[in-house]
C-alpha cells in the first residue's frame, strides 16, 4: 500500500491559487438570462463560443473496461447508500470530483447513470468517526442532468477519510431500479489525487454479471470514462515495440539529478480509430511491470516504487496511476516482468508500449523530454522512444488530471447555460420580429395618414378658397351691391330736389357717407378683416334700413342684444349683410310701405324676422328665396324660410345656432 506525508507549503499555495480562481470564475459567472439585454446575451453566447474552443473536449472511452462500483438496487428513491474511502494519511482537502457511470441511451446520447438526485460529503479525522458536512446537494441545485464529472470545491479541510452519502437515488437505465452508482471518487490535495488507490468501505455491493468489471476498488483506481482531449496542440503517436522472447525489457530514465519522487502515471498506448476497433483497451500494456528507483546506474540500491499487475482487461484504463511516498533518487527503470503477448505476434515476439510516461515529484512531470534507454532491441516499431516523454497523447497536449476534470465540469455548465442563452435570444429575436412588423404596420399606417393628411388638408384648403371666393362674392354683391343701390335711390332723390337746394344738401351728404361706407366695406373685403366693422351691430342695421328703405315705414325690435354683440365678428358681418340683402330685395321688387324687423338672441340661438306688406313671393318669379339669401345664410349655417303673409306681402325668417361647430373653429 502506498503512503502519503503531510501537505508541504507548496501544496498550500497551490490550493490558495485554486480556490482564488474559482471565486474569481464564480464570480464572473452570468446572472440569469432573463436579466441581461439583448447586447449582454449575444456578448454572453460569443463568450461561451470562445470559452468553449479552450477547453478539453468530452471525449468518451471505448472498448472493454471496468465499470464502477454499484449499489443494491431500491424499488423507491428514498434509500441511504454511501461509499467511504479511508486515506492513507491526513491530508488537506480542497476539492472532491464525483465521476458518474455513464450509459449511451439511443434517444439521449450518453448521459448518467444512477447518479444520486440528493447527496452530502462528509470528512473527519480518525479520531472523529462523525465527521463535518463539507458539501451537499439538494434537487433544486440541478446537479442532474450531467455527463460531465462533478468538481466541488470546498473549504480545506484536514481529513483522513471522507464519505459520498447518497440520500434520494435515481433509476439506472435498464431496469428502473434506484442505486446508487459512481465511476471514480477522487480528492484532491492541491495537485495531488490523495483517494488514489485507498481502501474503500461500501454500503451495499450489486450483484453484476461480470464481478471484475464493478468491484469497490474501481471507486479510487483513476480510470474515468473519459479520454484527454485537450483544446490545443497536435497528437503524438504512441511508442509500441516488439521484441524477442528473452531477457524482460526494461525502460530506464536518467532524470539528471537526484529527485523526489512520488507519483507515476502510465499513458495506454491509443485506441485503434477502426470501426470495428481491432485492438483492446490494454493494447501493449504490460500484464506484470515492475517499477525501480535507483541512485546509481546499475540498479545496485534499487527500490521498487510501485508494482502493477494486470489479471485481467478490467485492470487496464486510459491512464494506470501510482502514488508512494517521496524517494530520492536519479534513475527509475520500468521493467515488464511479464510482457504484452500480441494477437496478431507469433509466439516469439512479446511487446511493450505506451502515449506517455510521466515521473512526477508532486505536480512537475520530471520525465518531460527525457529520452529514455532499453535494454533490449526493438523489431518494429510504432513511434520512437521520445514520444514517450513529449507531452502528448493521441489528441494533443496531456493535462493534469485536476485542471482536465475542471474543463470538462466547466464545459459541462456551459453546454448547460448554451440552450438557456440561445432561447432567450430567440425569445427576443421573435419579439423584435414581432415589434418589427407593429412598427413597420404603424409606419404604413402613419405614412397612409400622413397621405390622407395632405389629401384632407389639400381638400380643405381648396374648399376654404372656394368658401372665401364664395364670401368674396357674396360680400361684393351684399356690401357693396347694396350701397350702390343706396346711392342710386339716392341719386334719383338728388334728381328730384334739384329745383329746392335746401334738400340736396342732405342728400348728396348721405350719398357721400354711403359712398365712403362702401369704400370701407371694399377694404375690409379685399384685406377680410372685419372684427370692428359691425360692432354695434343692431345699431348698424338700423342705419342700414333708413338708408335704403329710406321711403318706407320702418320699425326695428331687438331682444338679447348682449347675445349678438358676443356673436364672432365673422358671423356679425355675414348676419348684417344678409339683412341688407333683404332690405335690397324688398326696395327693389316688394314695392312695400311697411317694414318691420325683429332681432331676437337666446343663449342657444339666433333669430330674425324680416316682414313687409309688399307684393308677396310672387315677385321673384317662382324661384322661392333669392339665391344670394340662400348664400349668405350658407355662409351662417343658418336654416332660412320665405312665406306670404295672411293679408299682404313676405316674411323673411332666419335662424341659426349662437355657437357652431364650424363657427367653433374660426373663434
Amino acid at each position: 500500500m502506498s503512503k502519503h506525508l503531510p501537505v508541504p507549503l507548496l501544496r498550500v499555495v497551490v490550493i490558495a491559487s485554486s480556490l482564488l480562481i474559482s471565486a474569481t470564475v464564480a464570480q464572473a459567472a452570468p446572472t440569469q438570462p432573463a436579466d441581461l439585454s439583448l447586447s449582454q446575451l449575444e456578448a454572453r453566447l460569443a463568450e461561451i463560443d470562445a470559452e468553449e474552443q479552450t477547453l478539453a473536449e468530452m471525449t468518451f472511452r471505448s472498448g472493454i473496461g471496468n465499470l464502477g462500483w454499484e449499489s443494491d438496487p431500491h424499488p423507491n428513491a428514498e434509500h441511504v447508500e454511501w461509499a467511504q474511502i479511508d486515506l492513507y494519511q491526513a491530508s488537506l482537502i480542497d476539492q472532491i470530483v464525483l465521476v458518474p457511470i455513464l450509459w449511451r441511451d439511443t434517444v439521449n446520447g450518453v448521459r448518467s447513470d444512477g447518479f444520486p438526485l440528493e447527496f452530502k460529503i462528509v470528512a473527519g479525522r480518525d479520531d472523529d468517526q462523525t465527521g463535518k458536512v463539507v458539501a451537499s446537494f439538494r434537487e433544486h441545485d440541478h446537479s442532474l442532468p450531467r455527463v460531465a464529472p462533478l468538481v466541488i470545491p470546498i473549504d480545506p479541510i484536514l481529513a483522513s477519510w471522507i464519505r459520498v452519502e447518497a440520500t434520494k437515488l435515481t433509476p439506472r437505465a435498464w431496469d428502473g431500479r434506484y442505486l446508487f452508482q459512481l465511476s471514480e471518487i477522487m480528492a484532491f490535495s492541491g495537485e495531488e489525487n490523495v483517494a488514489l488507490r485507498c481502501p474503500t468501505t461500501v454500503s451495499s455491493m450489486a450483484f453484476t454479471r461480470v464481478r471484475k468489471s464493478a468491484p469497490v476498488e474501481t471507486l479510487v483506481d483513476g480510470f474515468t470514462p473519459y479520454l484527454i482531449d485537450a483544446a490545443g496542440g497536435g497528437g503524438s503517436q504512441a511508442f509500441v515495440g516488439f521484441f524477442f522472447t528473452g531477457p524482460q525489457a526494461a525502460l530506464t530514465f536518467d532524470l539528471v539529478e537526484h529527485r523526489s519522487i512520488n507519483r507515476i502515471h502510465l499513458h495506454a498506448a491509443d485506441l485503434s480509430e477502426n470501426v470495428p476497433q481491432i485492438q483492446h483497451s490494454d493494447y501493449a500494456m504490460p500484464d506484470h511491470l515492475v517499477v525501480e528507483g535507483s541512485h546509481d546506474e546499475d540498479f545496485a540500491d534499487a527500490v521498487q516504487l510501485c508494482e502493477y499487475r494486470k489479471e485481467s482487461i478490467y485492470d487496464a484504463g486510459p491512464i494506470v496511476m501510482f502514488s508512494f511516498p517521496p524517494t530520492e533518487c536519479r534513475f527509475v527503470r520500468f521493467t515488464a516482468i511479464e510482457a504484452y503477448k500480441a494477437p496478431e505476434a507469433s509466439d516469439r515476439f512479446r511487446c511493450i508500449g505506451f502515449t506517455e510516461i510521466e515521473i512526477f515529484d508532486e505536480s512537475r512531470n520530471l520525465a518531460g523530454g527525457i529520452t529514455p534507454t532499453s535494454n533490449v532491441s526493438f523489431s518494429g516499431t510504432d513511434g520512437a522512444l521520445s514520444s514517450l516523454t513529449d507531452g502528448r497523447n493521441h489528441f494533443g497536449k496531456i493535462m493534469p488530471i485536476r485542471d482536465w476534470l475542471s474543463q470538462l465540469a466547466r464545459r459541462h455548465e456551459l453546454e448547460l447555460e448554451r440552450p438557456q442563452i440561445q432561447s432567450e435570444l430567440q425569445t427576443r429575436y421573435a419579439r423584435q420580429s414581432q415589434n418589427l412588423r407593429w412598427t413597420t404596420a404603424l409606419v404604413v399606417v402613419l405614412a397612409a395618414g400622413i397621405v390622407i393628411t395632405i389629401l384632407v388638408d389639400r381638400l380643405v384648403r381648396i374648399r376654404e378658397s372656394n368658401r372665401l371666393k364664395e364670401r368674396f362674392a357674396a360680400d361684393l354683391h351684399d356690401e357693396v351691391g347694396a350701397d350702390l343701390h343706396t346711392i342710386g335711390l339716392l341719386s334719383d332723390l338728388a334728381r328730384d330736389a334739384l329745383a329746392e337746394p335746401a334738400k340736396l344738401d342732405p342728400i348728396l351728404e348721405e350719398i357721400r357717407d354711403v359712398s365712403q361706407d362702401a369704400s370701407i366695406a371694399v377694404r375690409h373685403i379685399t384685406a377680410m378683416r372685419g372684427h370692428s366693422l359691425y360692432s354695434g351691430l343692431a345699431d348698424l342695421m338700423k342705419e342700414a334700413a333708413e338708408r335704403i328703405v329710406v321711403q318706407v315705414d320702418h320699425q326695428f325690435e331687438v331682444e338679447g342684444n348682449e347675445f349678438i354683440e358676443s356673436l364672432k365678428p365673422r358671423t356679425r358681418s355675414d348676419l348684417f349683410l344678409f339683412y341688407k340683402e333683404c332690405l335690397v330685395n324688398v326696395s327693389r321688387h316688394a314695392d312695400a310701405t311697411r317694414l318691420s324687423t325683429a332681432l331676437k338672441a337666446t343663449p342657444k340661438e339666433v333669430h330674425l324676422t324680416i316682414t313687409d306688406n309688399g307684393q308677396g313671393l310672387g315677385v321673384f318669379d317662382d324661384v322661392g328665396i333669392p339665391p344670394s339669401l340662400m348664400r349668405r345664410a350658407k355662409l351662417l349655417g343658418a336654416k332660412v324660410s320665405a312665406e306670404n303673409c295672411v293679408e299682404k306681402g313676405t316674411r323673411i325668417h332666419l335662424r341659426f345656432k349662437r355657437l357652431q361647430w364650424n363657427q367653433l373653429k374660426k373663434r
